[in-house]
């Protein structure tokens, strides 16, 4: 590829890392496989052991290969996933100088998309496993820990039955950074929002789209309404890429 004058040329560990990716697609490797021994690769590739290696090092920080220690070892490929995006996300949204409120004014324009889509989309398995998560929910409002637990499962689930990629990896990604905030519902809360995710998820079984819509929109905008009035100071401050991690 020809650089422009004064256009910046790309760092050759990155350029690696993009034809260690290719070279992945072009032979048909997926997760669990290894790619190629570091010999090998870094005569493919035409670079020297610490360029290689920075783009290995590039490509694991994105969830892509995971490093094998042992002398059978090396970079295995992965399946990188939501936690991924938030992490860079966050990243990016922190250098902006983003309030956490940013990702919730978010959510609300996205995420009553995503509900209309499932009410579109969902199979009857995924309605049916979407309503089981619905009652562990309801058998964990008591215990803030199993709540939550559940309530997480609940919405992945409905991000993945939306059946489309973006929603399925961005929707779990921006739940992360806002909770990474701590926000604790108590229980009387917990329990409103069970029943507000059960008029969700009862337009979804209808394959009502423009109702799910409308309840996964009142939803968010009493979650964000609760958030304004009671936490303003924790969504004024800036998005710390530090505090987002992946529930254990």
């Amino acid at each position: 590829m020809r650089v422009e004058s004064g256009e910046r040329r790309p760092k050759l560990s990155l350029e690696v890392a993009r034809q260690i990716v290719e070279t992945m697609r072009a032979g048909g490797m997926g997760p669990g496989d290894r790619y190629l021994p570091e010999t090998e690769a870094m005569r493919r590739h035409g670079v020297g052991r610490g360029t290689y290696r920075e783009a290995l090092r590039f490509l694991e920080h994105q969830g892509l290969i995971v490093m094998r220690p042992g002398p059978n070892g090396g970079p295995e490929i992965a399946q990188p996933g939501w936690s991924n995006l938030a992490s860079t996300i966050a990243l990016l949204l922190q250098f902006a100088g983003a309030p956490l409120r940013a990702v919730l004014d978010a959510r609300v324009m996205i995420e009553p998309g995503m509900a209309e889509l499932a009410a579109l989309n969902a199979t009857e398995e995924e309605v049916a496993a979407m309503a089981g998560d619905l009652d562990a929910i309801e058998r964990g409002l008591g215990s803030y820990r199993a709540f939550s637990a559940a309530y997480e499962t609940y919405w992945r689930h409905l991000a993945e039955s939306s059946h489309n990629e973006v929603f399925a990896f961005l929707s779990p990604a921006l739940r992360a950074i806002v909770n990474s905030a701590g926000f604790a519902p108590d229980e009387p809360y917990r329990a409103e929002v069970l029943g507000r995710l059960r008029a969700v998820h009862a337009a979804v079984a209808a394959r009502e789209a423009g109702l799910a819509r409308e309840a996964m929109r009142e939803l968010e905008e009493e979650f964000g309404r609760r958030l304004r009035e009671g936490y303003p100071r924790q969504l004024a401050q800036v998005i710390d890429w530090s505090d987002v991690r992946e529930p254990s």
